[in-house]
């Protein structure tokens, strides 16, 4: 993803243009963006084919020959002037430009429905969007009839919170990104778009560039303050846990002793999103250049005949379920003495309950050590770390995360549940996080409590 699957920094070099419109605009940041404004053509819509077919169509009935390929036709896509129609229209006819358009236009509905396409991943990376925070909308160099005839083709409608194209009221593309601006209070924006005129709405707006090399703008999109060759790229740039991971960061900065190890805990109850955020966190560090070596506590079961030894299934979750002597003496002592460590480990594999799996850690003085996993808090793994990063989510959406991904209810009403009121009762994130994030909408988590 995708961070919600996969995360990429959008630092990464593989993703950004270097080159931009203008260079005192170089301060706009996408972590200040809320409203995201996207070009139609060329940016959601895959054009070719639908119009292609239109003109072929009207042709025909006009009793003219197609002299233009559908790869000459892209270089007009976007463009908001007459030039298409005149260029299609054969020397010598008796037909105007004005009326071959018109026929165009007629055919345009029903090639749209048969043809028109999204590219790759909008619609779901629209929706991830939206469950962001951020508000949408669409705008484009077109007519009406055109603007809605491929909206409601693309079933992409409800996925916008405002469209407008520039024939509803005769406005620039600069102007129409100006109204749309002000209708959401003018917060901070960014224009994502393949052609000129889009980076130009950008930078008439003050609001950030972001160019779609693949659309139809040739080298126009490498202009832009941050260039995608994909569409789902977008939720690398537009991620909420960035700013997030950046404070995190700079508190390992300024935390960190030169020539050691430096270990962050990541932990929450049950199904608060510890992997899924350990596994971005991580690479946002690397693509910063850190050396990162992560420690997963679930790794670190006993086996069954330990596990369950006990009366009481909370109980024995809390205090039996995880071999915290062997991560100490084994990891964290190491560490903690030498500064560094290279070792190979032979770990419970719970499916077979036999010790089968193999885990591999090289930490060396300049490394960041994550330390993932749940009652991390606890007295004997406290003072080993550094650097507490708590998930808070509620019982309730933990029981409805867990159900979602097949656990049984009952298990987490006599087990996990119980076992972390216990817990967190002993041991109050308040007192022992350095930060905590509501992470009830994961796709949005939120900071609410630093110390």
């Amino acid at each position: 993803m995708i961070c919600a699957h996969v995360f990429r920094c959008p630092d990464s070099p593989t993703r950004n243009t270097k080159r931009r419109l203008n260079k005192e605009r170089e301060n706009i940041s996408a972590g200040d963006v809320e409203l995201l404004i996207f070009d139609l053509d060329g940016t959601i819509s895959s054009t070719t084919r639908p119009i292609y077919e239109a003109v072929k169509r009207a042709f025909t009935r006009l009793n003219l020959t197609l002299q233009m390929s559908a790869e000459e036709m892209e270089k007009y896509f976007g463009a908001p002037s007459p030039e298409f129609y005149i260029a299609l229209t054969p020397p010598g006819s008796n037909v105007t430009w004005q009326k071959i358009k018109e026929k165009i236009h007629e055919e345009q509905a029903e090639t749209y429905r048969l043809f028109g396409e999204r590219y790759p991943g909008v619609k779901e990376t629209l929706e991830i969007l939206r469950k962001r925070g951020y508000r949408l909308a669409l705008f484009s160099n077109s007519t009406p009839g055109y603007f809605d005839t491929v909206i409601d083709a693309l079933e992409i409608r409800g996925h916008f919170d405002y469209t407008e194209c520039i024939g509803q009221n005769n406005l620039t593309k600069s102007e129409l990104a100006g109204k749309i601006r002000e209708k959401f209070s003018n917060p901070g924006t960014a224009i994502i778009g393949d052609r000129i005129h889009d980076l130009e709405a950008a930078h008439n707006t003050d609001s950030l560039s972001i160019g779609s090399l693949y659309g139809y703008g040739g080298e126009e999109p490498e202009q832009a303050d941050l260039t995608i060759n994909e569409f789902p790229a977008l939720l690398d740039i537009f991620d909420r846990r960035l700013p997030i991971f950046k404070k995190i960061m700079d508190n390992i900065n300024s935390l960190k002793q030169p020539y050691h190890p430096f270990i962050i805990g990541v932990t929450g109850i049950d199904a608060s999103g510890k992997t899924l955020f350990t596994e971005c966190l991580n690479d946002y560090l690397i693509n910063k250049n850190h050396l990162v070596e992560v420690i997963h506590i679930d790794d670190f079961h006993n086996p069954t005949s330990i596990r369950h030894s006990g009366k009481n299934d909370a109980d024995n979750y809390f205090n039996l379920s995880f071999n915290i002597d062997r991560i100490i003496k084994e990891l964290l002592v190491p560490v903690s003495k030498k500064g560094s460590l290279s070792t190979e480990l032979t770990v419970l594999n719970l499916e077979t309950d036999s010790y089968r799996d193999r885990r591999s850690y090289s930490i060396s003085p300049d490394t960041i050590v994550v330390l993932e996993g749940v009652f991390l808090f606890r007295k004997e793994l406290s003072s080993y770390v550094d650097y507490y990063v708590h998930l808070d989510i509620s019982f309730e959406e933990c029981l409805k995360r867990g159900l979602a991904r097949g656990g049984e209810e009952e298990r987490y009403k006599v087990k996990y549940i119980p076992a972390q009121k216990k817990y967190l009762a002993e041991y109050p994130p308040s007192e022992h996080a350095d930060i905590i994030i509501d992470n009830t909408n994961w796709e949005y988590p939120r900071i609410t409590s630093t110390r």
